[in-house]
C-alpha cells in the first residue's frame, strides 16, 4: 500500500499498517517528513523554532502505546501550569495540572466562577468513565448519531446540575461565546476558555461548537506537552517506528496522479521531477495525506470524479484557521506584569494575551472572518523552553506569538491591504506590533530579544503546498465541514476515512481535524486494517487518554522554569 505524503499523520497511518504487517511506503514531496512538525534553526545557532504544530497533544493518543513513541525518542516535557490568561489589569487566569491550583486561581477573581468551575468538576468526577468514554470516542472513532446523542444526554445532565434550563441539544446549537457567558460572570474567566477555543482551531465564534465549549469551560486537565530537541521528535519517533517494521520512505518523490481504473485507485505516478521520474507503482490500497482540494482536483481529477463532485470539493473552505507567527530568540525568560498578582503565571509555557473581554475576542474573530486584521492584537504565547531548555543555549530561551489572521487581509490599522499578496510586505510590521503588545504584558521583553523571524499564512503554504491558504488544521472547521460532515458530506462513507472512490483513504481533512493527537492517521490506519482483515494484532490495543493517564506522574515538569517561580512543596502558590 501507498501513503502520499509524509506529514505527522500520514506516518502515523504507515507506521500503525507496517506494524501490522502490511508493505507500505511513503511517498513525501520535501527532503524530509513532517511538513507542519518541524523544529529548525531560523538564525542563530543553539536556538530551536518549532515552526507550526508546538503544543503537542500525542500523549492522548493509542498512537503513544500502540506504536511505543517513546521507545522510538518522543520525550515528553511539560509544565504543571498548563495555560495562562494575563491581562491588562495586572491580574491572570491559570489552569493547571493540579484542579487546586486552578480553584485558587478562579477564586482570586471570583468566588461564583470558582463554584460553577468546581460544581463542573464534581459532576465530571461522579461520572468520570462516561466522560472518559466519550471524550475517547469523539476524536476517535468516525463521528456517530448515537454518540452525539449520549454527549448530548451527558451534558445535559451537568447543565441541570448547574441549574441551567437547556437540554444538550440546545447547547450543541449554540456558539462558544454563548456557553462562555452562560456558565461565567467575569470576563478573566470567561476569555480563559475562549481563548482556549481558538487556540484549538474550534473557534467559539461558530455555532455548533457548544459542546466543545462546555468542555473547555471546565477548565481541566489536557494532555499538552512540548518534546525534547521540540516538536520535530514526534516526527522523528514516528519515522523510526515505521522503518523499524519495514516501511519505506521515499523522500523528493512528488506524487502527481493516483491511479484509477474500473472505478478503483490501483496506485500512483510520481512527478516528472521526483527521485524516480514518472515511476508508476501498483498499490491496492492509497492513503492521501494531502488535504481534500489538491487529492481530488490535483492528483485524481476532475475527469475521474466529475464536474458536481469536483465544484463540491472547490467550495471546501480553508479560510480559518489561519496564523502568523513571530518567533524569538531570547536572552532571558519573560516576566509577566501579571507575575506580582499570581507568579503561577510564570510556570506556564503557554498562554494569551489581549482578548480582555468576550466581546473584544467576538469582534476580533469576526473581523478576520471578514478579512480585516484585528487592530489590537490578541493571540497566544508559546515559551518551550520553560517546560524543556534543551531548546535554547543555557540561560536563554525561545518564544513566539501566535495570532489568528484572515488568509488575504484586506484592512490593518486603516490601511487597505491587497489580499494574499499583503503577506509579502506585511510581516515585519506585523512582527512589530505583535512585539509591542508582548512588550505591554511583559515589560522589558524587547530587551531580551536577540533576533526574531515571521512565519505568515504565505510561508506555511509555501513550505507546505497543500495546506491551501496557510490553513493550519487540513481545512476549515466550520459547522458545515464538522463532525459528521468533514470534510464535506459524501467525501467519506461508511467510516472517517474511507473516500467514495475505492481504495482510497484519507488520512487528512477527515473527522475530527488534522493535529498532533494523530486520530486522523489513527482512523485512517484502523479502518484500512479492518477491509484489510489485519486489524485483530494483539499489541493494536490501547485505547485513548490511556497512555497520559498512566504516565502523568513522571512527565518532567518545569524543568526550564527558573527557582524562584518553581512551586514549593506544601504551597498552594509559590512566592
Amino acid at each position: 500500500m501507498i501513503v502520499v505524503g509524509g506529514g505527522i499523520n500520514g506516518l502515523t497511518a504507515a507506521a500503525y499498517l507496517a506494524k501490522a504487517g502490511l508493505s507500505v511506503a511513503v511517498f513525501e514531496a520535501r527532503g524530509q517528513c513532517g511538513a507542519h512538525c518541524d523544529t529548525i534553526e531560523l538564525g542563530l545557532p543553539g536556538f530551536l523554532h518549532s515552526t507550526h504544530a508546538a503544543w503537542l497533544v500525542p500523549a492522548m493518543s493509542p498512537a503513544m502505546a500502540d506504536l511505543e513513541l517513546e521507545h522510538y525518542g518522543l520525550d515528553l516535557y511539560g509544565t504543571d501550569v498548563l495555560f495562562a490568561k494575563t491581562f491588562r489589569n495586572g491580574k491572570n487566569v491559570v489552569q493547571a495540572l493540579d484542579p487546586a491550583v486552578t480553584q485558587e486561581s478562579l477564586s482570586r477573581i471570583s468566588s461564583r466562577d470558582a463554584k460553577t468551575q468546581a460544581t463542573i468538576t464534581q459532576y465530571l468526577g461522579e461520572h468520570a468513565l462516561d466522560a472518559l468514554e466519550i471524550n475517547q470516542q469523539m476524536l476517535f472513532s468516525a463521528p456517530n448519531a448515537r454518540l452525539l446523542d449520549r454527549l448530548a444526554a451527558f451534558q445535559g445532565g451537568l447543565l441541570e446540575r448547574l441549574g441551567i434550563a437547556l437540554s444538550g441539544d440546545d447547547l450543541q446549537r449554540m456558539t462558544g461565546f454563548e456557553v462562555f457567558e452562560m456558565l461565567y460572570e467575569s470576563e478573566e474567566v470567561r476569555t480563559t476558555p475562549a481563548a482556549l477555543g481558538e487556540f484549538t482551531g474550534q473557534w467559539p465564534l461558530h455555532r455548533r461548537v457548544g459542546s466543545l465549549a462546555l468542555n473547555l469551560g471546565a477548565l481541566s486537565l489536557m494532555p499538552v506537552h512540548t518534546a525534547r530537541g521540540g516538536s520535530h521528535a514526534l516526527t522523528h519517533a514516528l519515522v523510526r517506528c515505521f522503518v523499524a517494521h519495514g516501511g519505506d520512505i521515499w523522500s523528493t518523490c512528488p506524487v502527481e496522479r493516483i491511479l484509477v481504473r474500473d472505478g478503483r485507485a490501483h496506485g500512483v505516478r510520481l512527478s516528472p521531477d521526483a527521485l524516480l521520474p514518472g515511476e508508476e507503482i501498483q498499490a491496492r490500497v492509497v492513503i492521501s495525506n494531502l488535504t481534500l482540494a489538491p487529492t481530488f482536483l490535483q492528483m485524481v481529477g476532475e475527469d475521474v470524479i466529475g464536474s458536481a463532485r469536483a465544484r463540491q470539493i472547490k467550495g471546501f473552505n480553508y479560510d480559518d484557521p489561519q496564523l502568523l507567527g513571530v518567533y524569538y530568540a531570547l536572552r532571558g525568560d519573560p516576566e509577566f506584569a501579571s507575575a506580582a498578582y499570581d507568579p503561577a503565571v510564570q510556570r506556564s509555557w503557554v498562554g494569551y494575551l489581549g482578548g480582555e473581554s468576550l466581546d473584544e475576542i467576538r469582534s476580533g474573530l469576526a473581523q478576520v472572518a471578514s478579512g480585516v486584521i484585528p487592530d489590537d492584537i490578541m493571540g497566544g504565547w508559546f515559551l518551550p523552553t520553560r517546560a524543556e531548555p534543551s531548546q535554547a543555549p543555557p540561560g536563554c530561551h525561545v518564544g513566539f506569538v501566535w495570532i489568528s489572521v484572515p488568509p488575504s487581509p484586506r484592512r490593518w490599522r486603516g490601511r487597505r491591504l491587497d489580499g494574499w499578496d499583503a503577506w509579502r510586505t506585511l510581516a515585519e510590521p506585523l512582527a512589530e506590533a505583535v512585539t509591542e503588545r508582548m512588550e505591554g504584558y511583559a515589560p522589558g521583553f524587547r530587551d531580551l530579544v536577540l533576533e526574531r523571524h515571521v512565519n505568515t499564512p504565505m510561508n506555511q503554504q509555501d513550505s507546505n503546498p497543500s495546506a491551501i491558504r496557510g490553513n493550519m488544521i487540513g481545512g476549515s472547521a466550520i459547522p458545515e465541514q464538522y463532525g459528521m460532515n468533514r470534510p464535506l458530506p459524501g467525501i467519506v462513507v461508511g467510516g472517517a476515512s474511507r473516500s467514495f472512490l475505492p481504495g482510497l483513504y484519507l488520512s487528512n481533512s477527515i473527522h475530527p481535524y488534522g493535529a498532533t493527537h494523530l486520530a486522523t492517521g489513527y482512523l485512517a490506519a484502523l479502518e484500512v486494517a479492518e477491509d484489510l482483515g489485519r486489524r485483530d494484532a494483539e499489541w493494536w490495543r490501547a485505547k485513548p487518554m490511556m497512555w497520559f493517564l498512566e504516565n502523568l506522574g513522571r512527565i518532567p515538569l518545569n524543568a526550564g522554569v527558573a527557582e524562584k517561580w518553581q512551586r514549593k512543596a506544601g504551597a498552594g502558590v509559590p512566592r
